[in-house]
């Protein structure tokens, strides 16, 4: 760890003093939980598109994070450490830089039917640039639109 953290901290101040543009990545000094409960594939092997209703999920993860009416979903999001990314932009003129946070915010998102049957779910790697709310109503209506028929063939019955 020392290693690869001491070798990027020399790029970096290669590129620092050439007067250019940089990125830094550092990795998580932890692996630790900031917020939320981990949810594990083995957990949500019970649950089947076409027949896991929204209550045996609930039952078997607990309550959800955040649930969707629009369209019937529910998310279980947790947050662990991510990467933090340093940026540089410098010249003999002058300078300027930021630092953002990568990766470290996940949920599993589980959508239903009007019935509270599973239509779908996925683990998914959220965005720090959107709300979970947001997200899950986007993925949801993705869902929705891919397990339902096409209407054109439903014109011809």
């Amino acid at each position: 760890m020392k290693t690869i953290l001491s070798a990027a901290v020399a790029v970096a101040m290669a590129i620092l003093l050439t007067g250019c543009v940089g990125i830094l990545p550092i990795p998580p000094l932890s692996n630790k939980l900031v917020a939320g409960r981990v949810i594990k594939r083995s957990e949500v092997s019970i649950i089947v598109p076409g027949s896991t209703t929204r209550a045996e999920v609930e039952q078997r993860l607990g309550p959800c994070s955040r649930a969707c009416n629009r369209a019937p979903s529910i998310a279980y999001s947790w947050e662990k450490s991510g990467w933090t990314m340093f940026w540089w932009v410098a010249s003999t003129e002058s300078a300027m830089g930021d630092d953002f946070e990568v990766g470290g915010w996940h949920a599993l998102f589980v959508a239903f039917d009007d019935a509270g049957v599973v239509l779908q779910k996925d683990f998914v790697s959220l965005s720090n640039s959107r709300s979970l709310d947001e997200q899950l109503e986007r993925w949801a209506e993705r869902a929705r639109k891919k397990s339902s028929p096409c209407p054109l063939m439903c014109a011809g019955e």
